[in-house]
């Protein structure tokens, strides 16, 4: 159990299990209920960890991080929507909302990783010629709020 003191009394909180990643979990929802988190550098170190000694343990928790936070993003405590009656100021919640996000950015950077090996390989451009008139408006539409903000600051 982990103690915590919040208005000079003091509560008895334990992990929220039911998750790969229940550390986020139940900092997710201390953070919910108006605790506050503080940074903590000791010159005796309180706790001492292991980390992975080889790529392939290296992935094996780096996929199980990724589950766990999907796996929120799935469930009732999605930062997105829980926890809107209780004290979680904006940052703190931009923050988790980045942390059960981020597995998902995995996807754009595949495409982006793999797509220009395709047109390599089919002999074809993604992005069309000069010549054809709708680059040249997407480059006007692009340059003229740009050129504007340039010229009135």
């Amino acid at each position: 159990m982990i103690f915590f003191a919040f208005d000079l009394v003091f509560f008895q909180i334990g992990w929220i299990y039911g998750s790969v990643t229940e550390d986020i979990l139940t900092g997710f929802k201390m953070h919910a209920r108006g605790w506050i988190s503080i940074y903590c550098m000791p010159l005796r170190p309180c706790f001492k960890g292991s980390a992975p000694i080889n790529l392939s343990d290296r992935l094996n928790q780096v996929l199980r991080w990724a589950l766990g936070s999907v796996e929120i993003l799935l469930s009732r405590h999605c930062p997105i929507w829980y926890g809107y009656n209780g004290r979680l100021k904006l940052l703190e919640r931009l923050a988790y909302i980045n942390t059960i996000v981020y597995p998902i950015t995995s996807i754009p950077l595949i495409a982006y990783c793999v797509l220009p090996a395709i047109c390599l390989l089919t002999n074809k451009f993604i992005i069309p010629e000069v010549s054809s008139p709708e680059p040249l408006a997407f480059i006007h539409r692009i340059r003229m709020p740009c050129t504007y903000v340039l010229l009135c600051s």
